[in-house]
């Protein structure tokens, strides 16, 4: 399997859009948003989410097919900007478990780094999502804290937080 990444432009924000809706439909409950949503959104609506400057979405390909996506960003409720947050990463269900986690983590840290005034990153994910847990250990990532949330499927579930400190390239 031929594997790449590549950040997208505004000018990919269809590729992204259809990524995007079938994460959401294949698995709803792991993201902050709902398919029914985001299935509403118009051009212009996608175009924005990947024009903002402080923030990066990638999609990940097997040779041309688009196979996943991971997406970071500078926090906007941080006012020093010192932190970036990693978040909406889906792989297909045919490309998990074949180590794809070391490619998005590593593309979204080295993405971090290049920004001026970030020195950690956080990232969480739902108490029963192991899959997350065990990458950004993996990656460096230390437990924090965690919340109770009501999640998008009406459960309530701890989410669980992380952080990486890093200095700047």
């Amino acid at each position: 399997m031929n594997i790449s990444i590549k950040q997208l432009t505004e000018n990919d924000w269809r590729e992204f859009s259809l990524i995007r809706l079938k994460a959401l439909q294949t698995d709803p409950f792991v993201f902050g948003s709902n398919y029914e949503k985001e299935s509403q959104m118009t051009e212009a609506g996608w175009r924005s989410r990947l024009q903002a400057k402080d923030n990066a979405i990638f999609l990940i390909y097997a040779g041309d097919t688009p196979i996943g996506m991971t997406c970071v960003s500078v926090d906007r409720d941080d006012p020093t900007r010192k932190t970036a947050l990693l978040w909406g990463s889906w792989l297909a269900p045919h490309a998990r478990g074949k180590g794809l986690s070391e490619l998005m983590y590593q593309t979204r840290i080295n993405w971090a780094k290049k920004q001026p005034t970030v020195e950690k990153i956080i990232v969480s994910h739902r108490a029963s999502n192991v899959s997350s847990k065990y990458a950004n250990q993996k990656h460096g990532f230390v437990f924090t804290h965690k919340t109770e949330k009501v999640w998008t499927d009406g459960i309530t579930e701890d989410e669980i937080f992380y952080e990486l400190e890093i200095k700047n390239a």
